[in-house]
C-alpha cells in the first residue's frame, strides 16, 4: 500500500503487502492498548479491591481476552480483508452493513471521549512547558493530528504507532518507578479498603474482559497486513497484554496513592507528581490518546468503506474526524457516562464477534473462501437471530438484572453455543422445504 490515501479499499490486499513483522505488530497493539480509558478502569477498582489483587485479576482477564483477539486477528491475516467485509461471510451482505454502522457509532463514542482526555493531557503539558492555557485549542490540536496521520493510511499509522509505543513504554515505566519510589510498596499493601465495596473479584474480571472484547472490531483491519498467522496471533496477543496490563497497573497505582495522600481518587499520575515527572505523565496520556484514536478513526473509515463502493477513504476520514472533534469540544459532558459506555460496547458487540468466531472456527472449520466475500445472501437469518438472542441476554443481565459475576463471558458462551444449533436447524428446515417442493406433483 502506498502513502496515497485513495489506495485504501476493502478489497483483499495483495499477499506481497503482508510485510508487518512480529515487532511491528507487537508495538502497534501496545501503543493502541496503552490508553487512558484503561488507566481510568484500573483506578476504578480502588479501594474496593486490594491493589496487588487487582493487578493479578487484570493479568488473568487480559490473558483470556487476548485469545479472542488473536483468533479474530488470524481471520484477518488469512483473508487479507478488513473486519466488516469478513463479516459478510457470517451475517450476509446487508447484515454485515448493519454491524458496520454499529461499529462506526461505537468508535465515534470512543473517539469523542478520548479526544477530550487527550486535549486535557496536552493542555497540562503545554501549560507546564509554555504557559499556554487553552483547553479548546489543545483538543483541536489533538483531534487534528489524529485526522492528519490517519489520512496517511495503514503504513503511516504503523510507523507512528511504533515510535509512540517505544516512547510510551519508556515514559510510563519511568512514571511507575517514580510513583513507587516516592510512595513505597509498603504503603500500597497497607491501603485501607472500602467497608462496603461495590466491586467483587468477579466483576473486576468481567470489566477487564469486556475491555478486551471492546477491541474485537479492529484486529482484521490491521493484522491483515501481518507476514504470517503466527506473527498476527503472537503480535496482537503480546502487544495487547503488555499495553493493557501496564495501563491498568498505572491506574491502580495512581488510584491507590491519591487515596493514601488524602486526595480524591484520580487516574492522572500528574496529580501525584511534580516537576518534570508531572510533565512526563501528561505527555504519556497525550501520546496514548493520539495512538488509540488513530486506530479508532482508521477503523471507522474502513467500516464506512464496507458500506458501498462509492465511499472514499479521504472523505469519510475527514468527516468522522471533524465529528469527533466537535463532540470532544463538549468537554465534561462526554464523560458523564464513561463506564456505562464500556458496558454498552461490550453488551452490543460481544455477541456479533462470538458468532463470527464460531462460524469460522466451528461451523465452517476454518474453510472460508480466500476472499471471504461470498456472503450467504443479504442476511444470514440464523446469525441475525443468534445475535438478537445474545444481545438481549447481555443487555438484560447487564442492566436489568446484573449478575454477581458479570455478563461478558457468559454472553460470549451463550451466543457461541446457540449459533451452531440454530444454523443446523435452519439447514434442516431448508432441506425439508426443498424435498417437499421436489416431491410435489406438477
Amino acid at each position: 500500500m502506498s502513502g496515497n490515501v485513495s489506495a485504501e479499499t476493502t478489497k483483499p490486499i495483495p499477499a506481497s503487502e503482508q510485510k508487518m513483522g512480529l515487532w511491528g505488530t507487537l508495538f502497534l497493539w501496545t501503543a493502541a492498548s496503552l490508553v487512558t480509558p484503561s488507566l481510568m478502569t484500573g483506578q476504578m477498582f480502588i479501594p474496593d479491591i486490594a491493589p496487588l489483587t487487582a493487578i493479578v485479576i487484570v493479568v488473568c482477564a487480559s490473558l483470556v481476552g487476548t485469545v479472542a483477539l488473536s483468533a479474530m486477528a488470524i481471520i484477518g491475516t488469512r483473508t487479507r480483508l478488513p473486519t466488516f467485509v469478513v463479516a459478510r461471510a457470517t451475517f450476509g451482505t446487508s447484515g454485515a452493513k448493519l454491524f458496520a454502522v454499529m461499529n462506526i457509532i461505537i468508535l465515534a463514542g470512543w473517539g469523542i471521549i478520548q479526544g477530550y482526555l487527550g486535549g486535557l493531557a496536552l493542555h497540562k503539558f503545554l501549560l507546564a512547558t509554555t504557559g499556554i492555557d487553552n483547553v479548546v485549542a489543545a483538543i483541536i490540536i489533538t483531534q487534528g493530528l489524529v485526522m492528519i496521520i490517519t489520512l496517511m493510511g495503514h503504513t503511516g499509522i504503523q510507523k507512528v504507532e511504533t515510535v509512540a509505543s517505544i516512547l510510551m513504554l519508556v515514559l510510563v515505566l519511568s512514571v511507575i518507578y517514580k510513583l513507587l519510589a516516592e510512595h513505597g510498596y509498603t504503603e500500597l499493601q497497607n491501603l485501607p479498603l472500602s467497608d462496603t465495596p461495590s466491586l467483587t473479584y468477579a466483576i473486576v474480571f468481567d470489566l477487564v474482559l469486556a475491555s478486551a472484547f471492546s477491541w474485537m472490531a479492529l484486529p482484521c483491519d490491521y493484522n491483515r497486513y501481518c507476514r504470517s498467522v503466527n506473527v498476527s496471533a503472537w503480535g496482537i496477543g503480546c502487544g495487547y497484554l503488555l499495553g493493557t496490563v501496564i495501563a491498568m497497573t498505572l491506574g491502580i497505582l495512581v488510584g491507590s496513592f491519591t487515596l493514601l495522600a488524602g486526595q480524591p481518587s484520580s487516574y492522572d499520575p500528574a496529580e501525584l507528581l511534580s516537576g518534570n515527572y508531572a510533565v512526563i505523565a501528561s505527555a504519556v496520556l497525550f501520546v496514548s490518546v493520539l495512538s488509540t484514536n488513530l486506530f479508532n478513526l482508521y477503523s471507522m473509515s474502513m467500516s464506512a468503506l464496507s458500506l458501498g463502493k462509492s465511499v472514499r477513504f479521504v472523505y469519510v476520514t475527514l468527516g468522522f474526524g471533524l465529528f469527533c472533534l466537535a463532540g470532544s469540544l463538549l468537554q465534561e459532558l462526554v464523560m458523564a457516562g464513561f463506564f456505562d459506555w464500556i458496558l454498552f460496547v461490550g453488551a452490543a458487540m460481544i455477541p456479533s464477534f462470538a458468532i463470527i468466531l464460531t462460524d469460522y472456527y466451528w461451523v465452517k472449520k476454518s474453510t472460508w473462501s480466500a476472499t471471504a466475500q461470498q456472503a450467504n445472501g443479504a442476511f444470514n437469518v440464523p446469525a441475525i437471530i443468534t445475535y438478537i438472542i445474545g444481545a438481549v441476554f447481555s443487555l438484560y443481565f447487564t442492566y436489568v438484572t446484573p449478575l454477581a459475576f458479570g455478563a461478558t463471558a457468559l454472553t460470549f458462551l451463550v451466543t457461541a453455543l446457540t449459533y451452531p444449533v440454530l444454523i443446523r436447524l435452519w439447514h434442516q428446515l431448508r432441506s425439508t422445504q426443498r424435498n417437499a417442493t421436489e416431491e410435489t406433483p406438477l
